[in-house]
C-alpha cells in the first residue's frame, strides 16, 4: 500500500496557505467594490446624506434651548375691544426688559420681529376686557407679558419682566361733536365754515376734561376745533380743504378727527390789530351801596397800575388815544360781602372796562390790588 503521508502537506505548509487565500479573497472583495457601477452608486448616496446630515446638525442647534437675559423691547398696551382704550399713565418708560428662554433660532427671530430692522413691531401687550374702564390700574407685568399668545408661537417662554408693574389709563373711547372756528389769536379774522361741526374721537376722561379748560369749548360746553386758514390778503377770499388744528389739550395721540379732516371756508380779513401802551390806569371800586354804607375800601397803596398793554381794531386804538374818548378805558376791583367777611387784607385781580374788541394782555389780566374793609363805626371821627 502506498504511503499517503509522502503527498499530503506539512502544518507549516498549510498554515501558509490559509494566510494567503484569506488576504486574497479580503484584496479579492476589496478591489470587486471599486466598479464604475458602485462609484457612481455612493456618490448618489452621498450626494442626499451629507446636506441631510448637515440640515439635521443646523436643526439641532436651532432647537438647543438657550436663555436671553436683559433684552430690551418696546411695547404697546391694545384692547380687544374697539371702543376701549388702554394707555400707559406718563412719565413711564415704553420699553421692558425681559428674561427669555426657547429654542435658539425662534428666539433670535421672535426678538428681530420686537426691535430689529428698519420698522420693529415692538411687543403688542393685550389688556384683558374685564378691568373696568374710566379708570386707573396697576398691572402686574409678569403674568400679563407671559400670556401673550405671540411667545407661545414661537416657543419661547417669558421667565421675567422689568418692570414689575405699571399703571395703565383705561378708558371709554367715543366720539364727540367740535364746532370749526378761527384760532383765538387771529383777532382780524373773520371765518365761516363748511360743514360747521366735525366729530373727534378719544378718551372718555380726556374729551371732559377738554371741555373744562379756557379755549376749548364754546358757551354750550360744545368743544373747538381750529381752521388753519390764511391771514393774508387783507379782504375776502375762499380756501378749500382747510386744515384743523386741535387746542393744546386735545393734542394727544389718542384723539383723532373722524370725519372730514379738510373743510371750506370763507374767509375775511380785516387791518391788522393794533398795539398799545397806556400809561397809567386808576383802579376804582366797584362796591355795591349797602357794603359801602357800612364800610370804607382802604388801600394798602396807591390804586394805580401803569403800562397796561392793549391791542385791538386800528381805529378803536386810534380813538382810545384822543382826549376826548369816551368812555375812558378804566380798571376797577369788585368788592363783595366776602371781602368784608375776611377781616385782614385782601388781594383780587383787577377788572377792565375796554371797547368791545379791544383786550389787554394776558400779563395784564393777572394785575392785582390790595385792600381790605373797615368798618366806618371804629373810624375816627373826621
Amino acid at each position: 500500500m502506498a504511503d499517503d503521508s509522502k503527498n499530503s502537506p506539512g502544518p507549516r505548509a498549510a498554515s501558509q496557505r490559509t494566510w494567503r487565500d484569506d488576504v486574497s479573497a479580503e484584496w479579492t472583495r476589496f478591489t470587486s467594490g471599486f466598479t464604475r457601477e458602485n462609484i457612481v452608486s455612493n456618490l448618489k448616496t452621498l450626494a442626499w446624506v451629507v446636506p441631510l446630515t448637515l440640515l439635521i446638525w443646523i436643526w439641532a442647534e436651532r432647537e438647543q434651548v438657550q436663555p436671553a437675559k436683559d433684552v430690551s423691547v418696546p411695547f404697546e398696551l391694545t384692547s380687544s375691544d374697539p371702543n376701549r382704550i388702554v394707555s400707559l399713565k406718563p412719565p413711564q418708560d415704553k420699553n421692558v426688559v425681559l428674561e427669555l428662554q426657547g429654542p435658539q433660532g425662534r428666539l433670535q427671530e421672535l426678538l428681530t420681529r420686537f426691535r430689529g430692522g428698519t420698522m420693529p413691531e415692538g411687543l403688542k401687550v393685550e389688556v384683558p376686557p374685564n378691568y373696568q374702564w374710566n379708570q386707573d390700574w396697576t398691572l402686574d407685568t409678569l403674568p400679563l407679558v407671559r400670556g401673550q399668545k405671540i411667545f407661545a408661537d414661537y416657543g419661547v417662554t417669558v421667565l421675567g419682566v422689568q418692570p414689575t408693574r405699571i399703571e395703565v389709563s383705561i378708558d371709554q373711547l367715543i366720539e364727540r361733536e367740535a364746532r370749526v372756528v378761527v384760532a383765538p389769536g387771529l383777532k382780524n379774522v373773520d371765518a365761516t365754515f363748511d360743514p360747521s361741526t366735525v366729530k373727534i374721537r378719544g378718551p372718555l376722561r380726556l374729551l371732559n376734561r377738554a371741555a373744562q379748560a379756557p379755549n376749548t369749548h364754546d358757551d354750550s360746553g360744545r368743544l373747538l376745533i381750529y381752521g388753519d386758514v390764511r391771514t393774508t390778503p387783507q379782504g375776502h377770499h375762499d380756501e378749500e380743504d382747510v386744515l384743523l388744528t386741535r387746542p393744546a389739550e386735545l393734542q394727544d395721540e389718542r384723539v383723532a378727527v373722524v370725519a372730514p379732516k379738510k373743510i371750506h371756508a370763507s374767509v375775511d380779513v380785516r387791518q391788522a390789530d393794533k398795539t398799545i401802551r397806556i400809561p397809567s390806569m386808576t383802579v376804582t371800586e366797584d362796591v355795591p351801596d349797602s357794603l359801602l354804607d357800612k364800610y370804607k375800601v382802604v388801600w394798602d397803596r396807591q390804586p394805580v397800575i401803569q403800562n397796561i398793554t392793549v391791542t385791538g381794531p386800528p381805529d378803536l386804538i386810534d380813538a382810545i388815544q384822543r382826549p376826548d374818548f369816551e368812555p375812558k378805558p378804566k380798571a376797577r376791583v369788585v368788592v363783595t360781602q366776602q371781602d368784608a367777611a375776611a377781616g385782614d387784607m385782601r388781594t383780587k385781580v383787577v377788572q377792565y372796562d375796554l371797547p368791545k374788541g379791544v383786550e389787554v394782555s394776558d400779563d395784564d389780566k393777572k394785575r392785582t390790588v390790595t385792600f381790605k374793609l373797615v368798618d366806618r363805626s371804629q373810624l375816627p371821627p373826621p
